[in-house]
């Protein structure tokens, strides 16, 4: 972590929160009902155009969104904190536009993602598993009532993928069938969950302090895909007990 990042005691959430300016950009939008199905659309638009249907409007976005004028879109001007479900994509996508540059490879389901570097892995001593530390990334947004303000936020989790020496994927059930219990034991060392005196208690922190908060400091500012930058703070939220989140 950067020396000027200092983490108070206490308990804090695996979330972060992201800046988005609050002017106005500009949007395509149209209604739902004239385009009730989004996968004959989107297929028929380059990739560099996107689609998103929120509520009763279908909104389109990205560098050559104004060529959804032929599709019947009209261009409007709007600010992202009026459509939060819309911004929360934009966000999603914008975050994974920027881990790709750095060789991470995204499965994305709805409204999440995880994300591997398959060149970054650690393998047990007798040589038969990999583990990959790699990321589950969520899009929330909630209101904060103290400023009747909606503020966005990345939900980032550690996960593990594992592999053989010949690359194919593996569980842990086929590890422990296939390698036996010290190699599965060792995998369990290796993402962190045991310890020489048993069973990890700490893992939740330790996986904040020395993975989650690395990683989100590489990602302080990324750009949106409608041509807004977003800023992702280094520093998680913190709870306060009988209070709010801050």
């Amino acid at each position: 972590m950067k020396d000027n990042l200092i983490i108070e005691p206490g308990i804090y959430l695996n979330l972060f929160p992201v800046n988005i300016p609050e002017h106005s950009v500009d949007l395509m939008s149209i209604e739902r009902n004239r385009y009730p199905d989004l996968r004959e659309l989107r297929n028929e638009l380059k990739n560099t155009i996107k689609v998103y249907a929120n509520e009763d409007k279908v909104y389109g976005y990205g560098a050559d969104a104004i060529m959804l004028k032929d599709k019947g879109f009209k261009k409007i001007e709007i600010s992202l904190y009026e459509v939060p479900r819309l911004t929360g994509r934009m966000i999603l996508e914008g975050f994974i536009n920027k881990v790709k540059s750095d060789n991470y490879e995204v499965f994305e389901k709805k409204g999440r993602c995880k994300i591997f570097n398959w060149n970054d892995f650690k393998i047990t001593s007798d040589n038969n598993v990999k583990v990959f530390k790699g990321f589950d990334i969520r899009i929330i947004f909630i209101l904060n009532s103290q400023e009747n303000k909606l503020v966005f936020g990345i939900i980032v989790d550690v996960v593990y993928a594992f592999k053989d020496s010949s690359d194919k994927p593996l569980s842990t059930y086929l590890i422990s069938k296939n390698f036996g219990s010290q190699t599965f034991s060792e995998v369990r060392r290796i993402q962190g969950e045991l310890i020489p005196t048993g069973i990890n208690t700490e893992i939740a922190r330790q996986r904040l302090l020395e993975h989650i908060l690395p990683f989100i400091e590489n990602y302080s500012e990324f750009d949106l895909p409608c041509g807004l930058k977003a800023t992702l703070s280094a520093a998680p939220m913190r709870v306060i007990l009988g209070g709010n989140i801050l």
